[in-house]
């Protein structure tokens, strides 16, 4: 790799900006993830004339720019440039002698020639350089490393589908923090692989070479489940409940997509008990007056993401969503013991729904 050290003002950044000549967000970038207050800092730091630090930017063939480091700083600058926002001060930018600033002299190193017979390139050194400062989780290495993998197009391709935007279950900062990608990849590699460990799977998939046909098989079976699930957010808006976090999502595709044939009415009941479950937060790691949920809780919090938290995520979902037998099995047995008490009943029947023995909810909601 050859490197040289130079010098641009803040209005020499502006103008390749604006000119297309750098860009701030090649592939292997993170999402822009400043909170307004690292953006203040930074424009006071500025104004008080003290030193940054280096820009990494690399020099393509084409004479145009990729930022490597510095995309948050420089994106920051850009904004405040735009009066975007105001900075410590309570002050927009063209309330200030704009001379000051535009003048500022930032420290640049441009980069180039990655030697790939030593192991070199423009990902390693993005990853390298950002384990400092807001460390990359895996979805931003992940993004850095395999930007181009069949893999992530594939994520990225099932990000897209309408359902799933419109349930609507990722924070903005989930978003920021490519969180919601990661959750997206761990689902997809469920289904090559089935209930796996948090992300033993997901590296493989990065590494391998998918077919159109296997990809586009994949994209179907997740579509068919997402479609089942956004049906269900008729009845209860999946992000007013508790299986908008990761883990229960997680288990919820699941347990949908191994009875992705199952009648709709069906799936309907099985939903409406999750959905009381959730109401009422019975669900709590503290809940030792029903093991069930107290033990699924656990699974949701300790190691979570371990094979066997999965399985028994799944295992609790299956016990009370698809009961076969009349008199119960011990978890239900259990829950409607523990149901009964809570509100002050003999007992609670169990309902015939399709070709299981569900919960009765009359009496409870």
């Amino acid at each position: 790799m050859e490197y040289k050290n130079i010098e641009l003002r803040i209005r020499d950044l502006i103008n390749l900006i604006e000119s297309k000549s750098i860009n701030l967000r090649p592939p292997y970038q993170r999402n822009f993830i400043w909170t307004p207050k690292d953006q203040r800092l930074l424009i006071d730091s500025i104004y008080k004339g003290y030193p940054l630090p280096n820009f990494f930017i690399l020099k393509n063939e084409n004479g145009k720019y990729e930022m490597v480091d510095g995309q948050q700083r420089a994106t920051t600058i850009y904004k405040y440039y735009h009066n975007e926002f105001k900075d410590n001060q309570k002050k927009f930018f063209k309330e200030y002698d704009p001379e000051f600033f535009l003048d500022y002299r930032l420290n640049i190193v441009e980069i180039g020639n990655f030697d790939s017979s030593k192991g070199e390139s423009k990902e390693e050194f993005f990853y390298l350089v950002n384990k400092r400062g807001i460390q990359l989780n895996p979805a931003e290495v992940n993004q850095a490393y395999h930007h181009d993998s069949d893999f992530l197009k594939l994520v990225y391709r099932i990000m897209d589908i309408q359902q799933l935007i419109e349930l609507d279950i990722f924070t903005d900062k989930t978003k920021l923090r490519m969180n919601d990608r990661g959750l997206i990849e761990e689902i997809v590699a469920y289904l090559f692989y089935g209930i796996t460990e948090k992300r033993n799977a997901v590296e493989n998939l990065f590494e391998a070479k998918l077919s159109e046909e296997v990809v586009n098989e994949k994209y179907a079976r997740f579509s068919m489940v997402i479609n089942k699930i956004y049906a269900l957010n008729g009845i209860k808006p999946i992000n007013q409940t508790r299986y908008k976090q990761k883990n229960d999502f997680y288990t919820l595709f699941c347990f949908i997509n191994e009875h992705v044939d199952e009648k709709f009415e069906v799936l309907q009941y099985q939903y409406k008990i999750l959905t009381f479950i959730s109401e009422n937060d019975f669900i709590t790691p503290s809940n030792e007056d029903c093991r069930p949920f107290m033990d699924y809780a656990i699974n949701c919090v300790s190691q979570s993401n371990s094979k066997r938290a999965r399985e028994m995520r799944l295992q609790f979902f299956e016990h009370l969503l698809c009961n076969k037998k009349e008199n119960g099995g011990d978890v239900v047995n259990e829950i409607i013991d523990y149901l009964s008490k809570e509100y002050g009943l003999d007992k609670i029947e169990l309902n015939p729904i399709g070709k299981y023995w569900l919960i009765d909810l009359s009496n409870l909601e």
